[in-house]
């Protein structure tokens, strides 16, 4: 059984989950309205990847007996001043996201729940690879976002990257 305090992070977790699925799905539309479908490709299967990371969570709690509420989701911003702001956005989130996941770590080494803390050292890791990817697609934006040749060479690229992951 999950004691109450896990549960209501998990909750919380969950929640977090899911609200930066539909902040990903903004940012792909954002780049869709742009014509940048590579980077919309990018985002949309970002998007995928933290519905599957909420999922993730959802089992974890119900395989272990405990009551999964899910909670409404605020509208994410949906436009931004230009494609820096936007991927400015998701690396902020996969930063915080790490912040939250290793905030539940330690709450779940400072409960014995061992079952939690094994769980999340697949988040762990996940969460090194989600925010070298934002830092590397922010990097490479801050250098070509004035320039639009160099934006669609970007799009481009990050279009194939979403097709072969």
């Amino acid at each position: 059984m999950i004691k109450k305090n896990i549960l209501e992070a998990l909750n919380k977790q969950i929640q977090h989950e899911q609200n930066n699925a539909h902040i990903y799905h903004a940012v792909a539309l954002y780049f869709e309205g742009l014509n940048l479908h590579g980077l919309a490709a990018w985002m949309t299967q970002q998007a995928a990847g933290e519905r599957d990371h909420a999922e993730r969570f959802i089992r974890h709690v119900v395989d272990r007996g405990g009551a999964v509420e899910l909670g409404t989701l605020p509208a994410p911003k949906s436009g931004f001043a230009d494609a820096l702001e936007a991927v400015k956005t998701v690396l902020a989130l996969e930063r915080t996201t790490t912040a939250l996941i290793h905030k539940l770590a330690d709450l779940a080494r400072k409960e014995g729940d061992y079952a939690l803390e094994v769980a999340l050292h697949w988040f762990i890791n996940e969460q090194i690879e989600e925010e070298q990817s934002a830092a590397e697609l922010v990097a490479l934006t801050e250098q070509f976002h004035k320039s639009p040749g160099q934006l669609f060479m970007l799009d481009h690229q990050w279009g194939k990257r979403a097709k072969a992951e």
